[in-house]
Order: C-alpha cells, then sequence, then structure tokens
C-alpha cells in the first residue's frame, strides 16, 4: 500500500523518520546511487559576484555527479573564469566512492565523447556491466587507490580529500578492492531478495504493479521514460543498454554494506555490517540524467516530440535512453570545447559529433595512421580536460550537512549556492545552516516530483513542508533566478523550490 500521511511535526528526527520508513518499505533504498531530480546548474544559480570572487557551492546528498556535470560544462558562460569551490556531502563511503568513479570516467580523454558517455551511463545505472566495463572500473579503482594514497591521478588536482578522516581513506581503498572481479557480489540474489520484500504477495503479479506504478506517477511526469524501460528496470535492474552487448558482470559498484541484525546462526541477534545492493529499486535512475534537456535548438526540442497525439495511444518518438545520453555527450562536448553541443540533424543526437570523434575502438585499425590519429585525438582531448578544469576544486566530505555546520565558523563557507536532496532536506531546520551561507545565497531543495512511492496528495504536502521549514528558517521563496534545465514541453519541469535566505 501507499505510506502513511505526512506527521506534522516537521523536527530533523521526524524527515528522518519519514524517509527511513519509506526507504524500507517502498523500495527507495537505504543508500541512493542515483539522484531523484534532474540536472540543475548551480553555477547560473549563484547571484552575481565579482570575477575574481570564488564561486562557492555545496551539495547535500545528491548521490551522483549530475549537478557537478551541468554546472563544470556551463561554467564558462555564468563565471567568466572566476574560481569555483563545490563541497559535496554524502552519508555513505560508497556513494562517495561512486562519486569518483564516475567523474574519473568522465575525464577519461583516452575515451572519445560518445562511448564515454555510454559507458558512464551504463556504469551508473545497470546491476550488470559489460565484461570490457569490469575490466574498465577495475584499472580506474586501481587509479583511484593512487589517488587516495598518494594524490596523483588526473583528479589530484580537482579533488579535495582534506575533509576525510584516515580511517574514512582506508576504507575508500577497500572500496575500490571491492570492485575486482575476484570480489564475490550476488547482484542477482541481493536484488531479487529486495523485488520479494517489496512486493510480497503481489511477486507474481508484479509486471501489474510495476505497469500501475508507471501510469500513475511516471507517465504523467515524464512520459519520455517509456513503459518498457521502466519495467526492464523495475524487473531486471538494467536502465541503458546500447546495441547488441552483452551486460553479463556484476555491477559491484552499486554494493555497500548497511547495519542489520542476524537473525540465524552463531552471531543470531548481533548488529552487523552486511554487504547488500540497498539502493533503490522503485524510481529508476532515469530522472536524473534523462527526462529533461537544455532546449538551446529547436531540434533539441524534437527529443521531446509525441507521436500520434489525440488517438489516445500517444507515443514519445524517442526514449529517456537517448535523451540521456544526449546531456551526459553535449556536457562532456561542453567542458572539452568550450562550446554548447549542436545537433546538426533533427532527431539524430549524434549529428554534433562530427567525423573527428569516432566510437571507442574504431580509430584503434590496423595501420599505424590510425593508431597515431588516435593517438593526437586523445592528446588534444586530454589539453581540453585540463584547460576546462583549471581553477575547479571539487572537496568530497562523510556525513551530514548538520556535521557541516557544526564544524564551520561563521567566517568559513560562505557558500552561495545549495542544493539538498530528499536525503538532506532536514537540514532546513538547522539552525547553523544560515551561518554558512551568504546572506543573497540561493537554496534549491528538491522536491517529490518523481518519488514513485508518493502519492499525489503526499508530493504535494512534502513541497509545503519544505516551504514551512524554509520560512521557519528565515528564508524566502524566490522566482528561479537560473536556467532550470526543463524540457521543452514541460514534462517533468518545476522538480525544484528555489529559495533565498
Amino acid at each position: 500500500g501507499r505510506l502513511p500521511p505526512f506527521p506534522t511535526d516537521l523536527s530533523p528526527s521526524t524527515f528522518r523518520q519519514v524517509f527511513g520508513g519509506m526507504a524500507a518499505e517502498a523500495g527507495l533504498g537505504l543508500h541512493a546511487m542515483w539522484g531523484f531530480s534532474p540536472a540543475v546548474d548551480l553555477l547560473d544559480a549563484c547571484p552575481v559576484r565579482p570575477r575574481d570572487c570564488p564561486r562557492r557551492v555545496l551539495l547535500g546528498c545528491p548521490s551522483d555527479i549530475r549537478h557537478v556535470l551541468v554546472s563544470m560544462a556551463r561554467r564558462h558562460r555564468s563565471c567568466d573564469g572566476a574560481p569555483v569551490e563545490f563541497t559535496v556531502v554524502e552519508r555513505q563511503l560508497e556513494v562517495l566512492a561512486r562519486h569518483l568513479l564516475l567523474m574519473q570516467i568522465a575525464f577519461d580523454w583516452e575515451l572519445p565523447v560518445r562511448h564515454r558517455a555510454n559507458v558512464l551511463l551504463e556504469v551508473f545505472g545497470n546491476v550488470h556491466v559489460q565484461s570490457r566495463t569490469q575490466r574498465y572500473i577495475e584499472r580506474l579503482a586501481r587509479q583511484l587507490e593512487t589517488l587516495i594514497c598518494d594524490g596523483r591521478g588526473v583528479l589530484a588536482g580537482v579533488v579535495d580529500l582534506s575533509r576525510l578522516k584516515y580511517r574514512e581513506r582506508d576504507s575508500l581503498v577497500n572500496i575500490f578492492h571491492s570492485w575486482r572481479s575476484t570480489s564475490t557480489f550476488d547482484v542477482d540474489g541481493l536484488r531479487d531478495h529486495r523485488l520479494r520484500a517489496l512486493f510480497g504477495q503481489r511477486y507474481d503479479s508484479r509486471k501489474n504493479v510495476v505497469d500501475w506504478d508507471y501510469q500513475s506517477r511516471i507517465r504523467p511526469k515524464a512520459g519520455v521514460i517509456h513503459s518498457k524501460l521502466y519495467r526492464d528496470w523495475r524487473l531486471n535492474g538494467h536502465a541503458f543498454e546500447f546495441g547488441d552487448q552483452h551486460y553479463v558482470e556484476p555491477n559491484r559498484t552499486l554494493g555497500s554494506y548497511a547495519e542489520g541484525v542476524m537473525k540465524k546462526g552463531k552471531d543470531k541477534g548481533l548488529k552487523k555490517e552486511v554487504l547488500g545492493f540497498w539502493a533503490d529499486i522503485v524510481n529508476s535512475p532515469y530522472p536524473a540524467f534523462g527526462v529533461t534537456a537544455e532546449p538551446v535548438t529547436p531540434m533539441v526540442e524534437s527529443l521531446f516530440q509525441v507521436q500520434n497525439k489525440g488517438t489516445g495511444v500517444e507515443q514519445y518518438r524517442h526514449n529517456t535512453v537517448e535523451v540521456a545520453v544526449f546531456n551526459v555527450m553535449s556536457w562532456l562536448w561542453e567542458i572539452e570545447t568550450g562550446e554548447v553541443y549542436t545537433m546538426t540533424k533533427e532527431h539524430d543526437i549524434f549529428s554534433g559529433l562530427g567525423g573527428e570523434i569516432t566510437e571507442a575502438g574504431s580509430a584503434a585499425g590496423a595501420d599505424g595512421s590510425s593508431a597515431s590519429q588516435a593517438t593526437a585525438e586523445a592528446l588534444r582531448r586530454a589539453r581540453s580536460i585540463v584547460r576546462s578544469l583549471t581553477g575547479f576544486r571539487i572537496q568530497f566530505m562523510c556525513g551530514s550537512i548538520e556535521d557541516l555546520c557544526a564544524k564551520s565558523s561563521p567566517q568559513q563557507n560562505h557558500f552561495d549556492a545549495v542544493f539538498l536532496s530528499t536525503l538532506s532536506a532536514q537540514a532546513l531546520s538547522n539552525s547553523n545552516l544560515l551561518s554558512i551561507l551568504h546572506r543573497d545565497a540561493v537554496v534549491v531543495a528538491e522536491s517529490a516530483a518523481h518519488l514513485v512511492p508518493l502519492s499525489k496528495e503526499q508530493e504535494v504536502e512534502y513541497d509545503a513542508r519544505l516551504d514551512e521549514l524554509a520560512k521557519g528558517a528565515g528564508m524566502a521563496a524566490v522566482p528561479a533566478p537560473f536556467a532550470v534545465c526543463a524540457s521543452p514541453i514541460g514534462d517533468g519541469a518545476g522538480p525544484y523550490q528555489p529559495l533565498k535566505v
């Protein structure tokens, strides 16, 4: 059934109880491995500052790198070369480790943009990956170990790990070790256990339950998520599949530890950290990357074209996977070139790549000229990425916004913009939050628009609670002062409630 009504108490403990119960009962998961809303350019949300003044942005439990990627891509539009400092706070080290891995993939200049986007989405949202992707993950994991232990690597000049404790760094290294193919991770069995707990007696009719969730909660907000894609992900865990590839290796990056009580054996009754698949099994990874796009040209709007209007069998011509690939690819393109990615043919998301960028592997042909051309392209990408990362710094912290507020002095970390996910919304009631914000800072709070387990009434009630918390903290609602990434036809638009201190 649906969740009970939200309690009237608006304390932080109540928020934790509500979302803790929701995670356990409705399948959102104890650990969020992806976000529940589209990406927002948070640098565009920052108030106007002098050019030499750093832009500081705080992200509370974003669960992935979508906001970082889109903000970095469009940095040249709004910051005019100003230094940028992001602070990302996550509760679980496994989620933080995935941040680092996805960033490592995004800035891997050895891969062309198109292939890099595909791999990033594959690792991001699939419970299984290709064998070659597993080998790629292991290689990047070794590089990340070097980053943690020796401070060397592609991300060394970008990532700041000074807020991590030594034991947290050691735990990160252990997490990277667990991504090796020699580590056992029965993702099928673990996910099936979660599904059986979620559906209960309705397990045998789970397809009907999934179809009901789609028709009542997904289609009205994000019809570009086709029903078959959503159903396949709910039942099999595969969100992004490309061509005739075989996804046979468990995606070990989705494994995480949660405290549980042993039910049998010699340790019965004792609390232990249990490895499991504790990620979302209801919402899907699609809202993070695949339900909106920046309508820079009419050709982008064609991605949301609806066919058979008025017939009762309306269907989007394109789907959420194509939109996600377009978004990630366009952000990576803009990071490398400093130019907005532009489609040259309607309905063809790859038409803006031109002849320079090819699929991974195609450039490494049999003759030496192809190999040298591939090397030259990789060097060009390397120079472009390094140049685009100049002046950009991202700091990671394990804990909560409350921890950050407690450890910061009033003179520190005056943030210009803040993003609070549903997992960190209780920070709005923290009396110390204002002390780490500029007086004209903008706070962007994630709404419940894409939370499948909630009813429409609960969605409205939750957003009203956010407003009450913000007003109680001395904030005032303002019109969005920045360009929210929204579908040109309004599908899934308005997922944010911007607030001004």
